[in-house]
């Protein structure tokens, strides 16, 4: 029987060690991104809003992308192993990112787990005029992000959930999640304890391994 527990985890800067999506406008950006992202950190445009601005100035094929990032990228420790204990208990274990879907599918592909993980993230086009990204649709039009608005959405269909995250949108599902897990110095991570929002700060996955059998209710 299915535990009614879901784990969401975000990919950039959590799951992999950097954050792909900045590394690939810092090397193929055709444009002043850095200034996109600050008036994001701001909140003077969206989530969305940034990230769509952001990649429209990524002309690069999707092969060249890939290649650049497996140089730069690192899964970080006993990932593989955790999902492969969630596979074990049937905890279902989704990917909700902001970055390039066809990277994240790479980097699970590679530790072998491509057919268990799902991948919750807006669909990445590539052409000669930039990429576009079509956002899944959200659930409930006032939330944040489309990263706690599946929090929300698994939780009102009588879920539990547990998140992993580091950034600026993470804090959001982070902080409506269950159970919460944000990489240590991360934004999320000082955002959290600088308003009292119970988490756990974690290096790497082994911390999440070792909790997921305290937590798991069927």
């Amino acid at each position: 029987m299915m535990s009614d527990l879901i784990l969401l985890s975000d990919f950039d800067g959590t799951i992999v060690d950097v954050d792909t999506g900045s590394a690939a406008l810092s090397k193929f950006a055709d444009g002043d991104w850095e200034t996109i992202e600050k008036q994001y950190t701001l909140e003077q445009i969206t989530f969305e809003e940034s990230l769509k601005r952001q990649f429209s100035m990524i002309a690069a094929p999707e092969l060249i992308i890939v290649k650049e990032m497996d140089t730069v990228a690192v899964v970080r420790p006993y990932f593989a192993e955790m999902v492969n204990y969630c596979r074990q208990v049937q905890v279902p274990f989704i990917i909700t990112s902001g970055g390039l879907d066809f990277l994240i599918r790479h980097f699970m592909s590679k530790k072998k787990v491509d057919d268990y993980v799902r991948v919750y993230a807006p669909k990445a086009e590539c052409s000669p005029e930039g990429i576009r990204l079509n956002f899944p649709k959200l659930h409930d039009p006032t939330s944040y992000s489309f990263k706690d608005d599946l929090v929300v959405h698994y939780q009102r269909g009588g879920h539990r959930v547990g998140y992993i995250g580091d950034g600026h949108a993470d804090y959001y599902a982070l902080k409506k999640a269950d159970f919460a897990f944000a990489m240590k110095g991360s934004p999320s991570a000082q955002r959290c304890r600088r308003d009292e929002i119970q988490f756990e700060e974690i290096v790497d996955f082994q911390a999440v391994l070792d909790v997921l059998p305290k937590i798991i209710r069927r």
